[in-house]
């Protein structure tokens, strides 16, 4: 028997000799509680002989149910609570949202997208949702309570008595969150065996879709921009909200804004939209580039417009908030004697997001075309800017607005034509010339062409190039399927394709 090594005898038992030439015998099981193969010492002896190996298997069956029980004990004795869950969760989406974005930038390293804004903007998002929880339930009287404890009563008592200051709105939100969690450990764990308690929870809640209706008259941005610019202490006060008035964007997006952003030469901001992920660009007037040329003069190209006052802060990543300062000047100017804490009276309450809801409401009062200011606010459809604004209370034609949202549909399908019927350097000219594509859109199709150059120079070996397909269609086609063929004539036998 060679000195060190595991001899299996059957019935799961092992025998070791060490060097001094005792026998250790082993019981090799798989554990019911978590599907693992797993090794237990038994006993030493002196002699390796059929009566040790007897002794070994009546142990290893008394062991194996010791084991057993003391597992379900520990699984009857642990707590399932609130917190741990939370933690579960999102820990959990944390990991997701990072491999998501490693196969989504493979091309990157895992430090240019451990860098990268787009990386930082994404996992920031997790970061949200978790401070919203703890806002709400860190201190509540349910967050150690064992979820099996927990009762429907005790639900409604947390959200009428401890967090009963939040919109209906805000109220909605985090039951959906709470059912989430807990629905999500009940999938992930076995072991817990219970009903969700905050499932089907009735709150009575009436107002969970209510839309704020309030904005701003031209009057009141200009005395708003007034106010913002009067206050010298901090720039980013004036920056944010005239960035806000000449775009119409996000927080979010406005907070992304380099100096780079700004293309003197076409005279447009650049914007990302994190919510969909895109790119897009708005036109800036004459005074606003020459505000920003003077203003930016000093500033790296990859600074942030929005930034720290102190330059021992200014690393190369945006601010989480505008200033305190922009909504201690709405309050003053037009929150006065409103309740933010009423269910009614916050719907005319003035804040940051207010100003994008104004941009695109005075646009519409100008008559601006439903589908410039869709594009404006980088909506996907003309339903979502309608249902956005209101504008049934604007007293918009409906023939006008009709007539917008099935010229965007044809522009939309007119482009899906070209697609089938141009090659890429074709479509290219095309969208240089086509008044509803932005220099954003070429500058991306550009790219594309770069990355499709790329791959097939690098994935196949057939000698083809971009320009040797008669239409971007069949382009794409090939690049998508080419794989799941060990040659370029099955290819073609299969899909019956000209190139």
């Amino acid at each position: 028997m060679e000195v060190g090594k595991y001899h299996s005898l059957g019935n799961g038992i092992q025998v070791r000799q060490s060097k001094n030439k005792d026998f250790t015998y082993y019981h090799s099981y798989r554990d019911k509680i978590d599907n693992k193969v797993k090794r237990k010492k038994l006993f030493t002896t002196h002699e390796a002989n059929p009566k040790a190996y007897s002794n070994a298997i009546l142990m290893a069956n008394n062991v194996l149910e010791s084991d057993v029980e003391e597992q379900e004990q520990k699984t009857i004795d642990k707590k399932y609570t609130l917190r741990s869950m939370k933690t579960f969760y999102f820990e959990s989406k944390k990991e997701e949202k990072h491999q998501e974005l490693k196969r989504r930038y493979k091309s990157l390293s895992l430090k240019q997208l451990l860098d990268s804004t787009i990386y930082k903007n994404k996992m920031q998002n997790t970061t949200k949702e978790v401070k919203r929880f703890d806002k709400a339930f860190l201190n509540s009287s349910i967050i150690d309570v064992d979820i099996r404890d927990i009762k429907r009563q005790d639900v409604k008592d947390v959200f009428n008595k401890e967090i009963h200051t939040l919109s209906e709105k805000s109220v909605s939100i985090l039951l959906s969150m709470l059912v989430t969690i807990v629905n999500y450990s009940l999938k992930e764990d076995e072991d817990i065996d219970c009903k969700n308690p905050f499932q089907y929870v009735d709150l009575k809640l009436k107002n969970t879709n209510n839309k704020r209706t309030r904005y701003l008259s031209k009057d009141e941005i200009t005395n708003l921009l007034i106010e913002c610019k009067e206050y010298t202490k901090d720039k980013n006060v004036f920056n944010s909200v005239y960035l806000a008035i000449l775009s119409g964007a996000r927080k979010a997006s406005i907070l992304n804004i380099t100096k780079k952003s700004i293309n003197f030469d076409t005279k447009t901001l650049h914007l990302y939209n994190l919510k969909s992920e895109k790119y897009y660009s708005v036109v800036l007037n004459k005074e606003a580039l020459n505000y920003f040329k003077n203003y930016l003069k000093d500033f790296d190209n990859d600074e942030y417009i929005i930034r720290p006052n102190d330059p021992r802060r200014r690393k190369k990543q945006p601010m989480r908030d505008v200033p305190k300062r922009v909504i201690t000047i709405m309050d003053k100017m037009f929150n006065v004697g409103l309740n933010k804490q009423d269910n009614e009276q916050r719907n005319d309450v003035v804040n940051f997001h207010t100003l994008r809801r104004t941009v695109a409401t005075n646009l519409a009062l100008d008559n601006v075309s439903i589908y410039k200011i869709m594009r404006l606010l980088n909506h996907s459809t003309t339903k979502q800017t309608q249902d956005y604004l209101n504008l049934t209370d604007l007293n918009m034609s409906q023939d006008i607005e009709n007539t917008h949202s099935n010229y965007y549909e044809y522009e939309k399908i007119q482009k899906e034509t070209k697609e089938s019927s141009l090659s890429a350097l074709e479509y290219l000219s095309f969208l240089e010339k086509d008044d509803f594509s932005s220099l954003h859109d070429v500058s991306n199709f550009k790219k594309q062409i770069e990355n499709w150059s790329f791959k097939l120079e690098n994935e196949f070996d057939d000698n083809f190039t971009v320009d040797k397909f008669s239409t971007v269609e069949h382009l794409k086609h090939y690049l998508e399927y080419r794989n799941e063929f060990s040659t370029i004539n099955e290819y073609y036998e299969e899909i019956n394709l000209t190139i």
